[in-house]
């Protein structure tokens, strides 16, 4: 699908992310990038006791928001992602030893990738939607984490894999939109941006 946007409009993806930022280039989206000024840290334990659902959309919320502020006029997208395995959350793991804890526990089991997305304008929230895919590994020898580890260095990856490179042949099936596995679903974005007639497809 391609998306050309017209002239009269702006979009800004509130994140640092490369691969969110890939997934809105290969879709022919024109927009810019700017880093929400947001402690993750904070926030997260403010909101500690919210649901999955509530947790991502409020962190989302909180991203497109502060970049909203900052560029009142452009549709601000803000995004986070939550890995989820048996009620325990697991972060971007940063080191090869917290990649091996994290692959280990999901090796041979079902687990939860989820996407929150908020747009802002003017400061204001006006769209948000919640995506939940089901990833099942295969059972993963202690030798096979170690290759991939090394090989896809996935230390900044939810969920400690690189799905959209080595990461996907980790898996024996998925079930939802490839987009909300990597972090961005893209089609309702692509989709409530049509209806605010900001892109021409």
């Amino acid at each position: 699908m391609s998306s050309e946007l017209k002239s009269d409009s702006k979009i800004i993806l509130a994140s640092s992310s490369t691969i969110r930022k890939k997934i809105l280039e290969d879709s022919g989206i024109k927009f810019d990038t700017v880093s929400p000024e947001v402690d993750e840290d904070d926030l997260k334990k403010s909101l500690s006791k919210k649901n999955i659902k509530e947790f991502c959309l409020a962190l989302a919320k909180a991203k497109a928001l502060e970049v909203s502020n900052r560029e009142k006029k452009a549709y601000v997208i803000g995004s986070d992602q939550i890995c989820v395995y048996k009620n325990e959350i697991f972060s971007k793991p940063l080191t090869k030893e917290n990649c091996y804890k994290t692959l280990s526990k999901l090796s041979g089991n079902s687990h939860y990738q989820n996407c929150g997305i908020s747009i802002c304008k003017e400061g204001k929230e006006i769209w948000s939607h919640y995506a939940q895919a089901t990833l099942t590994m295969k059972s993963l020898s202690d030798k096979e984490i170690k290759d991939y580890i090394d090989e896809d260095e996935p230390f900044m990856a939810c969920g400690a894999y690189r799905f959209e490179s080595l990461g996907k042949n980790l898996f024996v099936s998925t079930k939802g939109e490839e987009t909300t596995i990597q972090g961005l679903t893209l089609n309702p974005i692509i989709d409530f941006l049509n209806s605010e007639k900001a892109l021409i497809i």
